[in-house]
């Protein structure tokens, strides 16, 4: 039993007419009729008896007919599910961050993403960047965000740019320079900072000192922290002077002062990350509207 049939079966029996079925089936009405005939020997049934003016469904096609709606039903759903797959809307995708939900970017895409495509399951792994490398190159992992020297990854991964922030000072306000720094790192030379500790190499602390190094400032005292949530406090504290995305600067508190930092150098690029070789549709489309969000 053909689905063609089934569909013109409920066409003529919706308008009780076969031309009038076969007109908007784009077909002639020998053909209609054919395809009625074939499918009564199928069922060894009389599905239609002639009306006036037209035809009507036999007992055996009043009974037919909500089975047969069914059936087209079913038909359409199972073929709009297997295009939700194909287009990756269907599916798994576990993604790593660290600090990087501080990007206003990400938790809104996540919301997006979430109400927009509910039988796709996201996880989030909450891990620093050397362990997320790890686990995307063995497949523990799908994608992560993360703040990366792009050329420092290993050859199977890749970088697609998603956001990008200021790099802003944090300085205690009681600090001598808080209400006359001008914005010249270089007069910073001699202070104590505190930044997040950066095992790998390639993330934020390493970009924030090659920007640093860049505009003449070679901090020398460095404390170094496992969280970048921590920053602001210590910075609050006393500890020292922190470079930190300008995002990060919602957890600022009372004892710190914020200065914006000029120098065209002093950026922050936030990345997805994902394999080269990626096929998994849902990662993929995953990939795909993140680029909506840069």
């Amino acid at each position: 039993m053909e689905l063609r049939h089934l569909k013109a079966f409920v066409l003529a029996a919706d308008l009780q007419h076969f031309s009038r079925a076969a007109e908007q089936l784009g077909i002639a009405q020998p053909a209609m009729s054919q395809l009625m005939r074939s499918l009564e020997r199928e069922l060894g049934l009389s599905l239609f008896r002639r009306a006036n003016r037209g035809v009507a469904l036999t007992a055996a096609g009043a009974a037919f007919l909500p089975h047969a709606r069914q059936s087209i039903e079913a038909s359409e759903l199972a073929s709009a599910a297997a295009w939700r797959a194909r287009r990756g809307e269907v599916g798994e995708v576990n993604i790593g961050y660290h600090s990087a939900l501080f990007e206003a970017n990400l938790p809104h895409l996540l919301r997006h993403y979430f109400s927009a495509f509910p039988e796709v399951t996201v996880s989030l792994v909450d891990a620093g960047i050397r362990v997320q490398l790890e686990m995307l190159l063995e497949h523990t992992l799908d994608l992560a965000f993360a703040r990366v020297f792009k050329h420092h990854l290993p050859d199977r991964l890749r970088t697609h740019p998603f956001s990008h922030s200021r790099l802003v000072l944090l300085m205690p306000d009681n600090h001598a320079l808080a209400e006359t720094f001008n914005g010249e790192l270089a007069t910073l030379r001699h202070e104590k900072f505190v930044f997040l500790q950066d095992s790998a190499g390639i993330g934020l602390t390493s970009h924030t000192l090659h920007a640093c190094r860049q505009c003449q400032l070679h901090p020398e005292n460095i404390m170094y922290v496992p969280s970048l949530m921590s920053i602001p406090g210590l910075v609050a504290a006393g500890i020292g002077l922190s470079i930190v995305p300008e995002p990060v600067t919602r957890l600022a508190m009372p004892g710190v002062r914020i200065h914006p930092l000029a120098q065209p150098e002093m950026v922050s690029e936030l990345s997805l990350i994902s394999r080269i070789d990626e096929r998994a549709s849902a990662v993929l489309h995953f990939i795909e509207q993140a680029r909506g969000w840069v």
